[in-house]
Formats: structure tokens, C-alpha cells, sequence
């Protein structure tokens, strides 16, 4: 029996891990101890399920969480990433 085609879909677009595919969530935008614009922001959800973007500074080494539909406030890492695995 002869396989049938796939319709023909978009390819998907190849991300960047500096360089967002879906617009800068508030508080992302630049490094809010250097100033420095250039990024690395990761998109996931926190263990909670709340949708955020991890943001961390190559030049400073800052870090953040900072929640998608939030305003720009970092997220408190204790609460962004729950309670610690026992060791």
C-alpha cells in the first residue's frame, strides 16, 4: 500500500536562545545591573506551570525570572523554581 503524502506545512522557524521569536516580556529587554542588551532569555514554565523567561547576562552574570504575563518585576527564585529536592 503506498504511504500517503503529508500536506505541505510551513516549516518551523529555528529559535535562538538570544534571540526571542515572540517579542520581549517586561523586564527582559536589558540587564537590570549593567544595561547590557545582549541576552540569553530561556521560555518555559516554571514548575508551577506559570509560563516565564529565565534571563541571564553574559557580561555581569545576573540572573532572573521573570513571569510572561507579569510586570517586569523579577520573580523571587525560591518561589520561581519551588521547594529544593531533598538531597
Amino acid at each position: 500500500m503506498p504511504r500517503r503524502r503529508k500536506a505541505d506545512e510551513p516549516p518551523e522557524p529555528l529559535g535562538s536562545v538570544t534571540q526571542p521569536l515572540l517579542g520581549l516580556v517586561p523586564g527582559t529587554g536589558t540587564c537590570r545591573t549593567c544595561g547590557n542588551d545582549r541576552l540569553t532569555r530561556i521560555r518555559m514554565a516554571l514548575p508551577s506551570g506559570v509560563p516565564a523567561v529565565y534571563v541571564s547576562c553574559p557580561r555581569c552574570e545576573t540572573t532572573g525570572w521573570f513571569a510572561v504575563d507579569g510586570d517586569g518585576t523579577p520573580l523571587d527564585p525560591g518561589s520561581a523554581l519551588g521547594p529544593s529536592a531533598p538531597g
